[in-house]
């Protein structure tokens, strides 16, 4: 990189390197009053404007990393969800099982006391 010194011409734009090398380190008041022929804007209010567009720029990837946070929150949600459904539904399948089991077994011992009591009314 050359540096200045004895023979060595100023660069150009050094504002505009400034602002390359250095944001931050450069107003947009300290910009040079350039004005394009073809549009009459100035250099000064094309730096507003681009400072501006990345405004919004920053504004949208933040809302759009948010969302992303959010979607991500929701789809580990949904996942967590699922699994506990998953084990409800194998609980309720055990527990209509284990009804069904039970009814049968007092179905045959109503059947059981019916014939005891059917014997003992029949014996007199």
């Amino acid at each position: 990189m050359a540096t200045r010194g004895a023979g060595v011409a100023p660069l150009p734009f050094p504002p505009l390197l400034g602002l390359l090398w250095a944001p931050e380190a450069m107003d947009s008041k300290d910009a040079p009053k350039v004005t394009s022929p073809s549009t009459g804007e100035s250099f000064t209010t094309a730096i507003e404007r681009l400072d501006r567009a990345l405004n919004r720029l920053d504004t949208s990837v933040r809302s759009l990393t948010g969302r992303l946070r959010s979607s991500s929150q929701l789809q580990a949600d949904s996942q967590r969800l699922a699994g506990e459904l998953d084990r409800a539904t194998a609980r309720a399948d055990k527990l209509d099982e284990a009804a069904e089991i039970v009814s049968k077994r007092i179905e045959e011992a109503m059947t059981s006391v019916r014939s005891v009591l059917e014997e003992g009314d029949a014996r007199g």
